[in-house]
Order: structure tokens, then sequence, then C-alpha cells
């Protein structure tokens, strides 16, 4: 008879089992990254708050998620920001950290060429994903865990509540060596890519691209490429026409595609903070 499921205390099983089993322990290793800036800067008791993207443990006390999350040129890291992750690790259960405030240099270390950071949080050790440098291919089938879309509301006792956790499976579609220029940010160098054909949306960077078998972690949620492949004009509504509108508008067809980083682009940075193959 098996064993009753218990939640991971420590690094993930990389045994083959069933996609729900890997979703239900790789959640535990998954959060949501939020920001509380002091406003106005000199006080420390009234926060602007922000949901920034997802990441995950890669050790006991080492979190990796992007450097867009952290450091993007539309809303950029500052000294004195603090952090707290979240996560529902069961059904209606939110777990938070405490706030935390890193130093670049010291606990905060950017990646940028990379679009990756790495966080060390002096925290109780938590959950953390098996990581894998090992080579995949199209049709490669993989797993993705995070929270897009985040909303923090409180609950009737007070408490912060996020109720945003979502996966998603599919096949890999392209595996590419190339260089990233996301919109408005640093362009990257040269990396090995994957490419899948359903979205990734806000939210979902920083998060783990993990092997569907075995949940091992292969790469990091990047974004997504946008481009038109079919344009052209269209009669408007009369309605529309009747408001101000012009009788011809354009209709553009647009082929989406979700990339993510393979892990192998901070392999050395991993293996230093104590990442485990």
């Amino acid at each position: 008879m098996p064993k009753p499921w218990q939640p991971p205390t420590g690094r993930l099983s990389t045994k083959s089992r069933p996609f729900p089993e890997i979703v239900k322990d790789i959640r535990h290793c998954v959060w949501s990254v939020n920001r509380l800036r002091p406003e106005p800067s000199d006080q420390d008791k009234r926060f602007r708050f922000w949901n920034l993207g997802s990441g995950f443990f890669v050790a006991p006390n080492v979190f990796l998620t992007c450097h867009h999350v952290l450091n993007g040129s539309r809303n950029p890291h500052q000294a004195g920001d603090r952090y707290q992750i979240f996560q529902i690790p069961t059904f209606n259960n939110v777990k938070q950290s405490p706030q935390f405030a890193p130093v670049v240099g010291t606990d905060l270390h950017f990646f940028a060429d990379r679009d990756a950071a790495i966080l060390q949080l002096a925290w109780e050790p938590q959950p953390y994903v098996a990581v894998g440098y090992s080579d995949v291919f199209e049709g490669f089938e993989i797993g993705v865990a995070g929270y897009p879309l985040p909303k923090i509301v409180a609950s009737p006792n007070g408490d912060q509540q996020l109720i945003t956790f979502r996966v998603a499976k599919g096949v890999i579609t392209s595996t590419t060596l190339q260089g990233l220029h996301p919109f408005l940010e640093l362009p990257t160098i040269q990396l090995q890519t994957i490419e899948v054909n359903f979205l990734f949306v806000p939210g979902n960077s920083g998060g783990p691209i993990f092997d569907a078998e075995t949940g091992r972690v292969l790469a990091y949620v990047h974004g997504f490429m946008d481009s038109p492949i079919v344009q052209r004009y269209s009669d408007t509504n009369q309605d529309n026409i009747a408001a101000g509108a012009p009788e011809k508008h354009i209709q553009a067809i647009h082929a989406v595609y979700s990339l993510g980083i393979k892990l192998d682009a901070i392999r050395n940075e991993l293996d230093g903070f104590g990442a485990a193959l």
C-alpha cells in the first residue's frame, strides 16, 4: 500500500509520478513576489504594495526569479524596498514570509544579462525544487506553475489571502539559442531558450518550467513574444461609426509564443548557492 502523501520538507523528489502529484509537491516551492515601498520614504508605517511576479526556491533559503520582476526598468528596485512572498500550499490556506529588506550585492543578486535574480532569505528553510540542465527537445512535456494575475485580498479576520495559484501543461514547441530583447528592458546575452504555444501571462514571470513527469525544473519563465502574421482592414460596426469611429479599422491576427530561459544560463551561480541536481 502506498504511503499517504505528506507535504514536502526538503528537496523535491524526482521520481516519476502523475502530473497532479508533481503539482501538489511543487506548489510548496513556488511563491508570489510582492514589494512594499515606504511612502513617504522616511517612515516605516505606510507602504505602497505591488504584486511583481513569481519565483521558486532552489535551495532551502535561496530563491530564484527574473531580473525584470524585481528590477524592471518601469518599476526598478530601490534601496529601502521591502519584500514579502506569499503562497497557497493547500486550498484556502495562505502562507507568507516575514517582510525583508534585501541589499543588492549582499542578499539580493541581479543578473540582468540573463534576466535572473537570486534572493537569499534569512528565514526558516523551505521545500525546494530539484534543478536540471539536461537537453530538452521539441515535444517534451513540461509544466508551469506560478501566480499570474495575482490578487491580495483581506480575509474576514483581517489576514491577507492570495487567491490565484495556477498551473499549465504542454509541450515544448521549439528550442532556440537567441538573445532576448524585451520591451523597455535590457537585452540579454545569447541564451538557450524554450518556447511553448500557450500563453504565459503577467505574473508568471520568474516561475518554474519543469519536467511534467519528474518535476525537475529545467527553466524559468521569461515572458512571451507577439508577432502579427495577418493584418487587414475590416468594416466597423454601424453603432460604432455612429459614435464617431472610422468606417474601416485594422484587424490583426497575432502569433503568440511564450518563452523560458534554461537554467543552464545561471548554472554557475546556482551551483555556488547550493542548488541541487
